[in-house]
């Protein structure tokens, strides 16, 4: 998928205004997104991660804690031309290949080539992966590596997604090297950091980390109030300011936005079952439905591995080293991170206030133990299907 880096015209919320008057540190700007050339025989997905079928807000909000992301997407940001390659990292939601474009088209206008905007390549890595393996197929593998040491801006999404082709790796390791030789800019997108995806080689974790790592952190306080508002008006919900600060202050932290547009569907959804303005009853039915969703990720998968090895949920979150119930728990925190979203902090939190390196350490070794503990192999699979994965 090759784009030509012409921004489209992107209307802002009228409320954008208020909402910036109410938090100062809350900014807001236009996503610029180049307009797509699709080739044929890549077909791009419904509702994809490059925003551009998937209906969403076309404007981003950020808040104090992702100042680096203002810096770099704002008028002023210039650092991109000694950021090569560009990491961007974030949980599943929080808007990481949307961000990806914008930067690239932003910075296709500012470094044109002959007067017009540089090229922008977005390529997901699945697809780069599929593409090399059919040119070693057909020995023509010189096309693609000349296509994508050219262009000058080259945007990789989901790079956790070729953990298991080795071959692949290697030859995006060589590609990012001659890329970086020639000073051109690559983005990467990575659902976690390299270093911590299972599966990725050492060589492509050390160059995809080797120059500029942005980590998007999910909606703090006053950017969670905004964007729950501008939500509300994409979907033609009248919420009063008083309603939208009360279901901002009873949502958990580390929602992502696509979390907050969920929840404020379900109050929506509230509002024509009952066919009612949005009151207070219709605000705790949306925080007890993301409360449920909550619930089936981590204490689901808590309640189900406990059950399983004849312990209760109490005993994974506890204190104890007993073999039986370490073995229990770093099973349950190896499948809450397999078979959900959160991160190794959230899932710390989640058994008993452990930092995320403890986390780290028990997924890495129950992985290892996986490969060649027939019994905890058998024990995760029957959890996994009990809980309808």
């Amino acid at each position: 998928m090759q784009t030509s880096a012409q921004p489209e015209s992107t209307p802002t919320a009228s409320s954008l205004g208020s909402a910036d008057s109410r938090s100062r540190r809350v900014v807001s700007f236009p996503l610029e997104r180049p307009r797509l050339k699709v080739r044929r025989h890549l077909r791009p997905r419904r509702g994809g991660n490059d925003g551009t079928t998937a209906k969403s807000l076309p404007y981003c909000v950020l808040g104090p804690e992702n100042q680096l992301l203002c810096h770099l997407a704002g008028p002023q940001g210039g650092l991109l031309s000694l950021a090569s390659p560009l990491l961007i990292t974030g949980p599943s939601g929080i808007g990481k290949s949307a961000f990806a474009l914008h930067l690239a088209a932003r910075h296709a206008v500012q470094h044109p080539i002959d007067g017009q905007p540089a090229v922008v390549h977005y390529l997901p890595a699945v697809d780069f992966a599929r593409q090399y393996a059919d040119a070693i197929n057909s020995d023509d593998l010189p096309p693609l590596q000349s296509e994508l040491d050219e262009v000058e801006i080259l945007v990789l999404d989901d790079l956790h997604l070729i953990a298991d082709k080795s071959a692949a790796q290697e030859e995006l390791s060589n590609r990012i090297d001659r890329r970086a030789e020639s000073g051109k800019l690559t983005i990467l997108v990575c659902r976690r950091f390299p270093s911590d995806t299972r599966g990725l080689r050492p060589r492509l974790v050390s160059r995809s980390m080797g120059g500029l790592t942005l980590n998007i952190a999910c909606p703090g306080d006053e950017a969670r109030r905004v964007l729950l508002g501008e939500y509300c008006l994409l979907h033609d919900l009248v919420v009063p300011p008083d309603m939208v600060h009360l279901l901002s202050a009873g949502l958990p932290d580390g929602l992502t936005p696509r979390d907050l547009e969920g929840c404020v569907k379900q109050l929506n959804l509230w509002c024509r079952m009952n066919d009612r303005a949005p009151d207070m009853e219709g605000i705790q039915f949306a925080l007890d439905s993301l409360q449920r969703d909550s619930e089936l990720s981590i204490n689901a998968i808590t309640k189900s591995v406990a059950r399983h090895f004849r312990l209760r949920s109490a005993d994974l979150r506890s204190s104890s080293r007993q073999q039986k119930i370490v073995r229990a728990r770093s099973l349950a925190m190896t499948l809450a991170r397999q078979l959900t979203t959160h991160s190794l902090h959230q899932i710390g939190e989640s058994f008993g206030g452990r930092d995320h390196s403890t986390v780290l350490h028990a997924i890495r070794k129950t992985e290892a133990s996986l490969v060649s503990d027939a019994d905890l192999r058998r024990a995760a699979a029957e959890v996994t299907e009990k809980l309808g994965a």
